[in-house]
């Protein structure tokens, strides 16, 4: 046993307690024995303190052995997990008792599994460490740190050896410094035919039009012929067969980028008798630097001729696409740094631009314009999309100009012909869609009434609020096929309904595909009616068999419009097109000049002080509270207007830019400058002053980014989006000054956008772009560093193992296991603390009850003494007394003895049992004279 004193100057405090005690006892001598005993209890607990300061140790050598499993769980080995786990449990069932064992899971980092205890059994895999790389170096050391202090290690190592990770060799010191006794089993992978891209070299930075070179590497374990593909984005550049030798192969593509921006690169290799398609797929990316791009999307009803003119003048790149053909994800708007809508109806454009463009602003700086037209705002479907989420412009009106209360009366033909079929949906489904559509257009203070008719007519839904829209339109859904057509009595309950609503506007929609007999001047009084209680027909001719005449004829005397339609798919649009036309205030058909409202960036260099052209029309919309309106119609409605979303911008001109309304404005010497400024505008302007990195961790991106022009209020954030619409955001942490750090978790390989944000307080002060491509893990990847597993047995005395059996042989070095006893002594002190309160808050005195003992014991001694010369006289009275029988005396004088002799029995034992301190003190005196 060794003892170990760590803090040796709290004993040179013992020889100034032992003078205490010597002076207190001198000093309390002639004091109470309670006194005494507080002043003995006190100096105990004085000097516990004192011991307990001086923190001492114990060390008590014994054969402590604690064993930790470090079993590789990465993907190069992950068929092995089983009978990794298998082993373990038949190595716990043989351990040697008194020993303990832990367990380590790891693969690109490490995680404890089993602490380490005396259980002979391991239950299954729980933890799940990252598995795309080997990291034996980090196990190991998280293995040392495991272990308790004065314990005999062992680490027993489950591995491949194949370390793609750290360096294990680093961590043989650490190993021989703890004298840990290494046994490592070896797995052996059994590998087949293998073909995979090592590599995919692509210049950082290239120019437009520039031709540039994408070097692939392959490697492989034998020889084959292979098909290789390049990607770019979503277009195939290439494909070549090729013949593969075994090991290393390199092979070139050519190719050009036309716009500017990130360009992804997707490599794919395919190879008959290849055993592993994991690693067949690699991505990179490139930076094409250029003039900003900027994508023109021409609505149906559009003509962008005059902005692609001025915006080409302007040195800018332009694309202008149709709306079908529209960007459909994140990462192909990300291509663009403004996206110009003109004249464009929302239902035109794909699914993916809607769910993305969003994201494209708020996120990622992107611009977005929107010129007016018929097909656009309210009336191009925008009210509660993305799009009217991100524009400065409410689709509805508001304020003064608010709409009021409309009624709109749905009156839909549901005959036999109706089944036709359009494009594989039939009119009636159209018709359905079309009711839904118009209903999605109306508020909560609107009504809704819907006929359905054949050769008769069914209310669908009679006239109410458009309070709860999905009970609406399920009602609608409802409306089946059957029967003729009659149009008269649909028309005349129509009316009737609309006598029910208290709307200010009333509006019929009449949809039909057929003719009935009835001629128009039948409808002519039901007209008069309508004119007379102000409520508007519209009509829709679907087909050539639909009477078109009479539909015409009857939407003019009903002061409303005619559709003729032999294209199916434009039912839904006229529907909804028509609620909102039938209030007669979203176009604005007359000529007024603008008013200036804001002095804005747009307008600089447009001389304004002798005034602006007029303007013919417009597309009605209203303010959003945080917009900047910058002109003004004469109805006090935006005509211009601007708003920071999120890092983005957008603009809103309502009026057109093909001239029917703005014809002053593109013959305006300042026309061209003030349209440019428009578009330019919504360009992101923020300096990238910052650096960038993100590399590959594992299956993390990491995410590394530096300014030295920040200060402690800075935060620092960041969104990423990837080829196939995964999306997130981070938070970077400060890791020293200027610098940045996050990792990023990302679970599918491919390419990915990112941007990074610098913000003070809530307002966006820089933004940085960058790219990142995560490949498959090294794991499946050829790896030669298994032969470092030798070094590591060899530089550690340690040993290789093949079965469970050999895990626990070997004799290890008994440890010195230490105790400090520091806890112990606070103990003993606080009991000893507690004992003294106690003793004396309770007024406990012990003396006294010994004095009440001992005299409880002297007059038991003075009755004794009593008694006995009592007996003794009555004995002698016995033996003098006149008795006759001689045997009869004997007897009485021998009970009276046995009597007496009892009761000195019982003294003798009762002073055996008390301690008779004046013979020891006589006894002490003796030994003093001597």
């Amino acid at each position: 046993m060794k003892l170990d004193i760590g803090n040796l100057y709290f004993l040179i405090l013992i020889p100034i307690l032992i003078f205490f005690i010597y002076y207190s006892m001198k000093k309390f001598r002639s004091s109470s024995k309670n006194d005494t005993l507080i002043l003995i209890s006190r100096i105990v607990i004085f000097t516990l303190l004192l011991l307990s300061f001086a923190n001492i140790t114990i060390s008590i050598k014994g054969k402590n052995i604690s064993t930790v499993f470090l079993l590789d769980v990465s993907e190069s080995i992950s068929s092995f997990k089983d009978s990794g786990e298998s082993f373990i449990n038949s190595a716990l069932e043989i351990m040697p008792k008194g020993n303990k064992a832990g367990v380590i899971l790891f693969g690109d980092n490490a995680k404890v599994d089993k602490i380490i205890d005396n259980k002979a059994s391991y239950k299954s895999l729980n933890s799940s460490p990252v598995s795309t790389a080997t990291n034996i170096q980090s196990a190991v050391e998280t293995a040392i740190t495991l272990f308790e202090d004065g314990t005999s290690k062992r680490i027993v190592l489950i591995t491949d050896g194949e370390e793609n990770k750290g360096d294990i060799l680093k961590s043989i010191p650490l190993i021989n410094a703890e004298n840990i006794d290494l046994k490592v089993y070896k797995v052996s992978g059994e590998s087949g035919n293998e073909i995979y891209v090592d590599n995919v070299t692509i210049p950082d930075n290239i120019a437009i039009g520039e031709e540039f070179s994408v070097q692939i590497d392959l490697q492989s374990n034998y020889s084959t012929s292979a098909k290789l593909t390049l990607f770019s984005g979503r277009e195939k550049v290439g494909e070549q067969l090729v013949e593969v030798k075994k090991g290393s192969n390199s092979f070139i593509f050519r190719d050009v980028q036309n716009s500017g921006g990130f360009k992804s690169y997707r490599v794919t290799v395919e190879a008959e008798g290849d055993t592993n398609k994991v690693n067949n797929e690699y991505s990179a990316y490139t930076n094409v630097v250029d003039k900003p791009n900027i994508l023109i999307i021409n609505g149906v009803k559009g003509d962008a001729t005059a902005l692609e003119e001025i915006l080409k003048n302007g040195g800018a790149n332009i694309k202008t696409i149709s709306p079908n053909s529209s960007p459909s994800t994140l990462n192909e708007l990300l291509e663009y740094k403004a996206i110009v809508l003109n004249n464009v109806y929302k239902d035109d454009l794909t699914n993916g631009f809607m769910d993305n463009i969003e994201s494209y602003v708020k996120d990622y700086g992107g611009g977005v314009v929107t010129f007016g037209g018929e097909d656009s705002y309210a009336l191009g479907g925008y009210k509660d999309t993305a799009l009217e989420t991100i524009l400065p412009v409410n689709m509805d009106k508001k304020g003064k100009n608010e709409v009021p209360s409309i009624s709109i009366n749905l009156i839909i033909d549901k005959s036999g012909s109706m089944s036709t079929e359009g494009g594989g949906v039939s009119k009636l489904t159209l018709a359905k869609e079309a009711a839904m559509k118009a209903i999605d257009n109306l508020r909560d203070i609107d009504y809704i009434s819907v006929i359905a008719f054949d050769d008769t007519f069914d209310v669908v839904v009679p006239t109410q609020k458009v309070t709860d829209k999905d009970y609406i339109k399920e009602l609608i859904s409802g409306i089946q096929i059957r029967g003729g057509t009659s149009i008269y009595p649909a028309l005349e309950k129509g009316y009737n309904l609309q006598l029910e609503s208290d709307a200010k506007i009333k509006h019929t929609i009449l949809l039909t595909d057929g003719q009935d007999s009835i001629p128009y001047s039948t409808y002519e009084e039901l007209l008069s009616k309508f004119n007379n209680e102000n409520i508007t027909l519209s009509t829709v001719a679907v087909g050539n068999d639909s009477n078109s005449n009479l539909l015409s004829d009857l939407a003019t005397a009903g002061n409303g419009r005619s559709y003729y339609t032999d294209i199916y798919t434009d039912i839904p649009r006229i529907f909804a097109q028509e609620v909102l036309m039938s209030v007669g205030t979203y176009i604005i058909n007359e000529e007024f000049t603008p008013s200036i409202v804001s002095n804005n960036e747009v307008l600089a260099g447009v001389q304004t002080s002798e005034g602006i052209p007029s303007l013919l029309g417009y597309i009605g919309t209203s303010l959003k509270d945080d917009a900047i309106e910058i002109l003004s119609s004469n109805r006090d409605e935006p005509i211009l207007a601007v708003r920071q979303y999120g890092i983005g911008k957008t603009v809103s001109f309502t009026s057109d830019i093909d001239g029917s309304w703005s014809k002053n404005y593109l013959t305006w010497e300042y026309g061209p400058q003030l349209i440019k400024n428009i578009v330019y505008y919504a360009i992101p302007s923020y300096g990238e002053e910052g650096n960038l990195s993100i590399t590959q961790d594992g299956n993390e991106a990491k995410v590394e980014y530096y300014n030295d022009n920040v200060d402690s209020n800075t935060k620092v954030t960041g969104v990423y989006n990837g080829e196939d619409g995964t999306q997130g955001e981070f938070t970077l942490t400060q890791s020293e000054p200027g610098k940045f750090e996050a990792n990023v978790p990302l679970s599918e390989l491919g390419f990915y956008n990112f941007n990074i944000r610098q913000q003070d307080g809530e307002n966006i002060t820089s933004t940085y772009k960058g790219a990142f491509a995560l490949k498959y893990s090294d794991e499946y990847k050829f790896n030669t560093n298994s032969v470092k597993l030798d070094s590591l047995v060899s530089e550690t005395d340690g040993s290789f193992i093949n079965k469970p059996e050999e895990v626990f042989e070997g004799k290890l070095e008994k440890e010195y296991k230490k105790i400090n006893l520091t806890n112990l002594l606070l103990i003993l002190a606080l009991i000893l603390f507690l004992f003294d309160i106690a003793y004396r808050r309770l007024n406990l005195d012990f003396s006294k009850y010994i004095k009440a003992k001992n005299k409880k014991k002297n007059v038991n001694k003075k009755n004794f003494i009593k008694e006995e010369i009592v007996v003794e006289k009555e004995i002698n009275k016995i033996k003098t007394a006149d008795i006759p029988n001689d045997d009869s005396r004997k007897e009485k004088v021998k009970k009276k003895d046995k009597k007496l002799k009892v009761k000195k029995k019982n003294e003798e034992t009762s002073k055996s049992k008390t301690l008779d301190t004046s013979v020891l003190l006589k006894k002490k005196n003796d030994r003093n004279g001597i």
